[in-house]
């Protein structure tokens, strides 16, 4: 007989990816330059490197230092705590999977939001423990976890976006002194509420936090979590010997030292409301979001998200709620078009040029956040340079075939649109190329 896996908790299921943009490209005969993930949660633009890429590998042939005692030292200078009430893993996922492996086991019990991030409650039954969702009320879910073995929280909420005040979760962890209560912040940033200062007083209180989100560093899969001296202490025993690569781990404790992620903040919070202003004003149920999102609550959204797919704009539909990732101005113009919502300018000179094979997504009003991914290294290594010493943000996107001429002429044409405000909303800001 074969080897049979343990059993999981009732109903697991595995994780499911979202559609790659080749996938969504084929299948709407677009070019894959012309597919905009709104769907992810990310920064519209990833972050510059703190350090060089010839720093960030040069221990390339070493394994990681494995307390990795220098990015828990960055991590807990950003995050206000002591390096011994931290604790480090491959993202927030990572940490998500430590902490069920550590509280969690068949017999045990875990309690989500009854509509949540799902590597919660597929974490948990992983480890064999059944999960039961209840609302999203701090009553219902105390209620609901009195006897169980972890209560997940996310503030603040997705897909949501609604907040829970810090010291009503601290009091929460404290009426259940038996339930380790993990909240996971990793909207922190965006909604400026967090329980981490009560955590290192706390044994059954655990904030996770990630870089993937205000950072724009997912590609390097670092999170960090606040707790007590003895819990983190035990998750560190309890996790596997280096999940974090040594680059990644350089790279973060880099960026969490000089933490340049105010101009991204406000940036994203005031476009978020631009966006929210705009849907409002055309009839949507657009209600407060504390994240990088916003959402609209409409049982016609999985209707929408696949009209706006066949236009290469790639949103997360639910049953009831349409989750729009924000990116910069003149993108969330293209999508807010094709819902036919005309949005007031914004206040940063933005554009988004589409040609055969290219987009061009800038903000001339930017920090430097820019990448370029024309299948020539050399070109995109120049156009990113660029864009860094002007302090525009910048994401291009072109097919491998195209010229320098064809490149450069997107570009040029995308800065004079910028420069001179003329992103044209009830156009939707789309602007085709003839050459």
């Amino acid at each position: 007989m074969p080897p049979f896996p343990r059993p999981t908790g009732a109903g697991f299921e595995p994780y499911v990816w979202a559609a790659t943009v080749a996938d969504v490209a084929a299948r709407h005969r677009l070019s894959p330059a012309h597919v905009l993930r709104f769907d992810a949660n990310l920064p519209p633009f990833a972050a510059r490197l703190a350090v060089s890429p010839r720093r960030a590998l040069a221990a390339r042939g070493e394994y990681p230092e494995g307390s990795y005692r220098e990015l828990r030292e960055a991590a807990a200078a950003y995050a206000g705590c002591a390096p011994d009430e931290l604790a480090v893993d491959a993202g927030a996922d990572g940490l998500i999977g430590l902490v069920a492996r550590t509280f969690l086991g068949p017999g045990s019990r875990a309690v989500t939001e009854h509509r949540t991030y799902p590597l919660y409650a597929i974490a948990s039954r992983l480890e064999g423990a059944e999960v039961e969702a209840a609302p999203r009320q701090l009553d219902a879910l105390a209620a609901a976890s009195r006897t169980a073995a972890v209560l997940w929280l996310c503030n603040p909420g997705n897909p949501g976006g609604e907040l829970f005040a810090a010291d009503e979760i601290a009091e929460l962890a404290r009426s259940l002194p038996a339930t380790l209560v993990c909240v996971d912040e990793a909207y922190y940033e965006y909604g400026g509420e967090t329980a981490a200062p009560a955590a290192p007083e706390l044994d059954n209180l655990v904030c996770v936090r990630t870089l993937s989100k205000a950072f724009g560093l997912a590609g390097l899969r670092v999170g960090y979590c606040v707790a007590s001296p003895r819990l983190a202490a035990e998750l560190s025993a309890r996790r596997s010997p280096a999940p974090i690569p040594t680059s990644s781990a350089t790279l973060a404790e880099a960026a969490l030292q000089r933490a340049e992620i105010e101009p991204e903040l406000r940036a994203t919070t005031a476009e978020r409301e631009r966006v929210r202003a705009a849907l409002l004003a055309a009839g949507f149920d657009a209600p407060p979001t504390h994240t990088n999102f916003v959402v609209v609550r409409t049982l016609q959204a999985r209707t929408l998200a696949a009209q706006l797919e066949r236009r290469g704009l790639v949103v997360r539909a639910y049953r009831d709620l349409l989750r729009i990732t924000v990116r910069s101005p003149a993108d969330d113009d293209l999508l807010l078009g094709a819902l036919g919502v005309h949005a007031p300018p914004a206040s940063t000179r933005a554009a988004t040029v589409l040609g055969p094979g290219i987009r061009v997504s800038l903000v001339i009003d930017g920090s430097g956040r820019a990448t370029s991914a024309s299948g020539d290294e050399a070109r995109d290594s120049r156009i990113e340079e660029r864009a860094h010493e002007e302090g525009i943000d910048l994401e291009l996107v072109a097919e491998a075939e195209l010229s320098n001429e064809r490149v450069e002429a997107a570009l040029a044409r995308a800065r004079a649109r910028a420069d001179a405000g003329r992103e044209d909303a009830q156009g939707n800001g789309r602007q085709r190329s003839q050459d």
